[in-house]
């Protein structure tokens, strides 16, 4: 160790002779893959995939080189701006939705007038199909009267009434699927309502703060569960959150992490068809705010493709952001 060290001395010295000896000579400094750090006027072919800092003659960083991406860098990349686009167009469709919402309806009794009104239309159209099913009942049932008359008296069923009767049958099945589809309408209007009600009572609920940025902010967070991404607050809880990212990515993929950086932890890609490979990208966003993405990769074969659209990488993708923010809370006392 203490040879290690001597040489490193000797290193830098030589380093500073360097320095004094020309004004505009270019130093590079950086770590290899062994955890040493090098300085040279020069970075070596098998060198200069690693990040280097550029020095001055009095030894002070002036300029930043990145490290060069790998394939799996840059990949990860296209999937990230995919994901900011999908992430913008859920904010944009749930704030138009909320402008929608507050600039028809004044009131929660609006809304169920409204409600009212869409349901009373559907139940009348049921009624219309239950008054029409009835009448084609009693004619079946009219039809089946006559054709068991003639079989009493011993006399053949005539074809006029047999095809009557499989007509009105399939009239009658036809009827039913109307009523079916419309009990199912009713549903999905009602359901659509009353989550309608319930976001129209949470966007007017303060007094305090308005409906515009609460529909901001509930949009932000719709879109993070969906996508699965975190939204830090501030430089110091970002930083908790990012170790919780990373703790989330090891906890959830079956490869292990072969790529961590301050914006970038990646895991290895998966190997066979059930492997789950993470990944946990932090960047600024237009808005300026710092978002950590989350990325799912699976393996590249049809039975890797029906493991990411699985219920249980979604639940990984929902879970992201509630993960980070359960751990970030400090416990009662």
């Amino acid at each position: 160790m203490s040879n290690l060290r001597l040489l490193l001395s000797l290193v830098l010295i030589a380093t500073s002779f360097a320095f004094q000896s020309s004004s505009t000579a270019r130093v590079y400094r950086w770590v290899g893959s062994d955890g040493l750090i090098f300085y040279s006027d020069k970075v070596p072919p098998s060198q200069s995939k690693f990040e280097r800092n550029v020095l001055n003659p009095q030894g002070h960083v002036v300029e930043t080189v990145q490290a060069a991406k790998t394939k799996e860098q840059i990949a990860l990349e296209v999937r990230l701006r995919l994901l900011r686009k999908e992430q913008e167009k859920i904010i944009a469709k749930q704030k138009s939705n909320d402008k929608v919402l507050l600039s028809t309806f004044r009131n929660i009794n609006d809304l169920r007038l409204t409600l009212d009104g869409k349901l009373g239309s559907i139940d009348a159209q049921k009624r219309v199909h239950e008054r029409t099913l009835k009448d084609l009942n009693d004619n079946l049932n009219t039809q089946r009267k006559k054709a068991a008359r003639a079989e009493r008296n011993a006399k053949k069923v005539s074809d006029k009434i047999l095809n009557k009767m499989i007509n009105i049958e399939k009239q009658i099945e036809q009827i039913y699927i109307a009523i079916g589809n419309t009990l199912e309408k009713r549903a999905i209007i009602e359901a659509k309502f009353h989550a309608d009600i319930e976001r129209f009572i949470f966007l007017t609920k303060s007094s305090t703060v308005s409906a515009q940025e609460l529909s901001d902010d509930s949009a932000e967070i719709a879109a993070a569960a969906t996508l699965g991404l975190y939204n830090c607050k501030d430089r110091q809880s970002c930083a908790t959150a990012w170790n919780l990212a990373k703790e989330f990515v090891a906890l959830n993929s079956t490869t292990s992490i072969n790529f961590n950086t301050k914006t970038l932890i990646m895991a290895n890609d998966p190997m066979n068809s059930s492997d789950i490979s993470l990944s946990a990208s932090k960047s600024k966003r237009d808005n300026n705010r710092t978002s950590i993405f989350l990325d799912i990769r699976c393996h590249k074969s049809s039975l890797g493709n029906e493991m990411c659209e699985s219920e249980k990488v979604q639940n990984i993708r929902h879970s992201f952001r509630t993960y980070i923010e359960g751990k970030l809370v400090k416990p009662t006392e």
